[in-house]
């Protein structure tokens, strides 16, 4: 709801629409007169549900360009930003990323003190925050997933998963944003306030809970799907547990087999891809509770960039096989828990229904549930209590590994349902089957 300003911020881009730049809008939700005075004024004027994270990845999806910038509006571009940006892409590379230098509008001392501050600590920790403006070539846009859809601190997350792979340019010509915020509510409170939320972010906060203490009075905010997500009430099946099961990212330690086809960076890009497409379906469809169990903590920054940091756990176990026993068994324990599903990250052609059918089976009848996979593992497995046993003696990574875990089925004396086989991607052969999703999952092997 920004008609107030929407005019006289928008009138000041009309210079940037050209034969090589454009101006989209991205509207979470606006019930004033916002749309009606922008759309003539932006290139292309796209809706979204709320969420700053969520409609930025609308907008790059539907930009045009090379180049991405994300202008928060109530910031204003210096005059010559096309012309800085055009230089900044010829004198480095394609993978650029960075920001602008920030200045407030209100000419206070005490605001050119915070606004110094804020340009120091961002070069000094290469994090920037969304009114410094950031900038990314589309390419490594693309290859990183974009924004992660986080109710707060996206522009936090983005910038730690950019510094890991390139060093940020600093633009140091100068960005003006709004000082409203700091007027309105008082300099001090809100710098204690700014670094507050940083804080709890660092240690692990749950972004949704941060967004409902930054928009206390948003309801938008509370809207948030990944708000909902986390509310037992609406969760489709609350006595359930779904297990996500993933390896850390780390170059030459995932997706090995496709290593020859992708190489050891395009195989960590598909990897964490699979990974973001799995926990987004978690986060968007409530079906159940859900924990993230990650092989180690050697990329927690990346598991936080999408997720909150209670739902991730350390795999336990010697094998495969005991790692999932050790984590049924936890979850199985907990109060309300009569059933668990566990899952693996390289299976991007789940959906939630898929996963509803498998809770369902273990709700009529079955001791075990199983969701082959067409190479001759599976995708899914789903039990009502721990069985010891269950996962003994498989030779795991083989095509024995469904047929031998049904043996075991059979011998513990256990009623089984087998869900519709799914394709996982473990295969060279494999690649080309990730054209067929819908949506497309959004990675770059490049």
């Amino acid at each position: 709801n920004e008609q107030d300003c929407i005019v006289e911020r928008l009138g000041a881009l009309q210079a940037f629409r050209n034969e090589v730049c454009e101006v989209l809008l991205v509207d979470g939700g606006s019930t004033d007169g916002t749309v009606e005075l922008a759309t003539p004024l932006v290139d292309r004027l796209l809706r979204s549900e709320p969420g700053r994270a969520r409609q930025m990845n609308k907008g790059a999806a539907a930009a045009k360009g090379d180049v991405l910038l994300f202008l928060h509006m109530d910031t204003i571009l210096p005059a010559n930003a096309q012309e800085l940006l055009s230089v900044s892409f010829d004198q480095a590379n394609e993978n650029l990323w960075g920001w602008f230098r920030l200045k407030f509008t209100n000419k206070a001392f005490a605001f050119a003190v915070i606004s110094a501050s804020m340009n120091t600590r961002a070069a000094l920790t290469r994090v920037c925050t969304g009114d410094q403006t950031l900038f990314v070539s589309r390419k490594r846009f693309t290859e990183i997933n974009g924004f992660p859809e986080i109710a707060l601190m996206e522009d936090v997350a983005i910038s730690k998963t950019l510094r890991r792979i390139d060093k940020p340019t600093i633009i140091p010509d100068i960005v003006q944003t709004s000082s409203r915020r700091w007027e309105k509510n008082g300099i001090l409170k809100t710098v204690l306030f700014m670094w507050y939320l940083r804080l709890l972010y660092f240690f692990g906060a749950n972004p949704s809970s941060l967004a409902r203490l930054y928009y206390p009075n948003s309801a938008a905010e509370e809207g948030n799907s990944a708000t909902k997500a986390r509310t037992s009430a609406n969760y489709r099946y609350p006595d359930a547990r779904i297990l996500l099961f993933a390896k850390a990212p780390v170059a030459g330690e995932v997706k090995t087999r496709l290593e020859p086809e992708l190489g050891n960076e395009g195989s960590l890009a598909l990897h964490q891809a699979m990974t973001t497409r799995v926990i987004a379906l978690l986060q968007s469809q409530s079906i159940a509770p859900w924990e993230l169990w990650v092989s180690s903590d050697r990329s927690e920054e990346f598991f936080l960039s999408i997720c909150n940091k209670k739902e991730i756990k350390i795999q336990t176990g010697a094998d495969l096989g005991r790692k999932m026993a050790h984590a049924s068994a936890l979850s199985l324990a907990g109060d309300g828990v009569n059933s668990v599903l566990i899952i693996g990250s390289d299976c991007p052609s789940y959906d939630a229904e898929y996963l509803a059918e498998a809770i369902e089976c273990l709700q009529s009848g079955s001791d075990v549930v199983l969701g082959p996979a067409e190479d001759g593992g599976y995708v899914l497995v789903g039990m009502n209590a721990p069985y010891s046993g269950l996962f003994d003696g498989i030779d795991w990574g083989t095509e024995r590994v469904l047929a031998q875990t049904q043996a075991n089925i059979r011998s513990l004396g256990l009623i089984s349902s087998s869900l519709q086989p799914l394709w996982d991607v473990d295969r060279p052969e494999d690649l080309a089957r990730l054209e067929e999703l819908d949506p497309p999952l959004q990675w770059s092997s490049t």
